[in-house]
């Protein structure tokens, strides 16, 4: 399920394409390093922007969020996973209503 999301305006979208492409690419290179390594290579190298953690503390974070299989394979996120989190949202009173996954989405992979 897509937890978190980066948003711009269309008109951004349509005039910067290339920062768009580029952007984009970086994220999916971090989501292929966090398959491709173990939870202490990660750990280290996130530790920075956890400051007030442990490495120990960030390495359980990550195995768990591993174990869990919390992240997703690109950064397309399925019409599917997106409305479960809709679902989430509604339910936890964080959302009033659905919003069209056509409407908002521009799945960059696709």
């Amino acid at each position: 399920m897509p937890y978190t999301a980066f948003y711009a305006r269309k008109s951004y979208l349509d005039k910067n394409k290339e920062i768009i492409e580029k952007f984009n690419k970086a994220i999916n290179r971090g989501i292929e390093f966090v398959k491709e390594h173990d939870e202490k290579e990660i750990a280290k190298i996130i530790l920075p922007q956890f400051p007030d953690n442990a490495l120990n503390d960030v390495e359980i974070i990550v195995k768990r969020y591993k174990d869990a299989d919390s992240w997703l394979n690109n950064t397309s996120i399925s019409e599917e996973s997106y409305k479960n989190l809709e679902n989430i949202m509604i339910e936890n009173d964080l959302l009033d209503d659905y919003v069209s996954f056509k409407d908002l989405v521009i799945n960059l992979n696709d």
